[in-house]
């Protein structure tokens, strides 16, 4: 049994609260999460990836690993930041600026890892799985109950065998779970 690690919604409500202040991060956490892309998916975003031209934000991103690209509605909330955040930005512009060493790129994932750590920190997620990646697998669970066809969708996997991998639970989980439906046996 594989333990595939990911935050619950509680954890992720306070990962994006402790992040909510600062505009850039709070966005780079929260495109992650709901649309369960990979950091190095995140940093090079271009204003241009972004379809604003009806009363809809619509995202186009060129997956990684052999994944499909995937063209993703973006939830109501995340599409006015969004327009807010990329207001006057020309289409080739990154939307998550590098330092002025870096001028005129993207950051690194060095900078969206501590970014993700500090928030991580903040919100009391177990330092043990403390990645970006988690924010992935996080939002493959959140989808789960509508099928592991929508998580492969979602995520972009060319494959299904990529998405079953998702059907793993917790040994914690499967041992709550028996104890709640076993209790009246005893």
């Amino acid at each position: 049994m594989t333990d595939i690690s990911y935050l619950d919604e509680s954890q992720i409500r306070a990962l994006l609260k402790a992040a909510r202040m600062n505009r850039r991060d709070y966005l780079m956490l929260l495109l992650a999460y709901q649309l369960g892309l990979r950091a190095m998916e995140v940093c090079p975003m271009q204003a241009g990836q972004f379809d604003t031209s009806t009363d809809k934000v619509f995202l186009t991103v060129a997956r990684l690993k052999g994944s499909k690209k995937t063209r993703h509605e973006l939830a109501p909330e995340t599409a006015a930041l969004v327009r807010e955040y990329i207001a006057g930005m020309g289409p080739n512009e990154y939307l998550f600026k590098g330092n002025r060493r870096t001028a005129g790129s993207h950051i690194g994932y060095t900078t969206f890892y501590h970014a993700f750590l500090k928030y991580a920190k903040q919100a009391g997620v177990p330092l043990d799985i403390a990645s970006p990646h988690i924010l992935k697998h996080s939002a493959a669970m959140g989808m789960l109950p509508n099928g592991v066809k929508m998580v492969q969708e979602h995520l972009g996997h060319k494959s299904g065998n990529s998405s079953m991998m998702y059907l793993s639970v917790k040994r914690s989980e499967v041992d709550a779970a028996a104890h709640r439906s076993l209790v009246g046996a005893l």
